[in-house]
């Protein structure tokens, strides 16, 4: 994760994702909330991806915070990705604060965006 080729940590974050909720570690999830600040638009947009990958078991609050924070992400794939992951992870991130970011999603300027609001 800490490569200096953007597309080894994009690979690396695709491969956690693939393995699941056997690898919502607390390793894992923060590994992944760290490459949501990564530099490449990339890299970010399959680290949200990774973690709906990992379940319910991810739904922590930094995590939560993490992709809220990405729903405001200056990449609409990021934004789109961060959306439909919140989706992803069920009840314990339903919260006033994931409502009201994919409220605002949905007036998002990219229609992705909007449509991975749903």
């Amino acid at each position: 994760m800490r490569d200096e080729d953007r597309y080894v940590r994009w690979n690396a974050c695709t491969v956690l994702g693939k393995l699941g909720e056997k690898a919502a570690t607390n390793e894992v999830i923060a590994a992944l909330i760290n490459a949501m600040r990564d530099e490449s638009s990339g890299v970010r947009q399959t680290a949200c991806e990774a973690l709906g990958n990992l379940g319910e078991k991810a739904a922590t609050n930094e995590v939560i915070a993490a992709l809220i924070n990405a729903t405001r992400d200056a990449d609409s794939l990021v934004r789109g990705r961060a959306c439909k992951t919140l989706g992803k992870l069920g009840e314990k991130a339903a919260t006033n604060e994931v409502i009201a970011a994919l409220i605002n999603a949905t007036r998002d300027e990219d229609s992705l965006v909007r449509k991975n609001t749903s």
